[in-house]
């Protein structure tokens, strides 16, 4: 798998599927922080995108870990609604690579994916 998604939303995985196919990546849903990070434990993992409305998310200590697991080069987008700017914040202050409104991200998801990816094999 290329792309790991950790959302509930079945719109925003049928955004990040679609986008993830047209660039020729396999894609895999995460329902929780846990099974996100066990997945980017997987050397095939290259990109993860979290949504930031999953109840209970604690971005500064996710990104930490999939630091750890899937190293710096483990590219990690974060997208959430524009009006939740603490949460958008949050994820920039975590280190995340990208962090796109939830409108930005579903309206861009291909160029963004094919952005990162193209840094990611640089």
């Amino acid at each position: 798998m290329d792309v790991v998604l950790l959302s509930r939303d079945l719109m925003l995985l049928a955004r990040v599927e679609g986008a993830a196919r047209k660039l020729g990546l396999t894609m895999v849903n995460a329902n929780s922080a846990n099974d996100c990070i066990e997945l980017a434990g997987n050397q095939a993992a290259k990109a993860i995108v979290i949504d930031l409305r999953l109840p209970a998310l604690e971005i500064g200590n996710l990104v930490s870990q999939l630091r750890e697991v899937g190293g710096e080069k483990l590219l990690i987008i974060a997208c959430g609604p524009h009006v939740q700017e603490a949460n958008l914040t949050a994820a920039r202050e975590a280190g995340c690579d990208v962090v796109a409104t939830r409108g930005q991200f579903e309206r861009d998801a291909e160029t963004i994916l094919n952005r990162c990816l193209a840094a990611y094999k640089a």
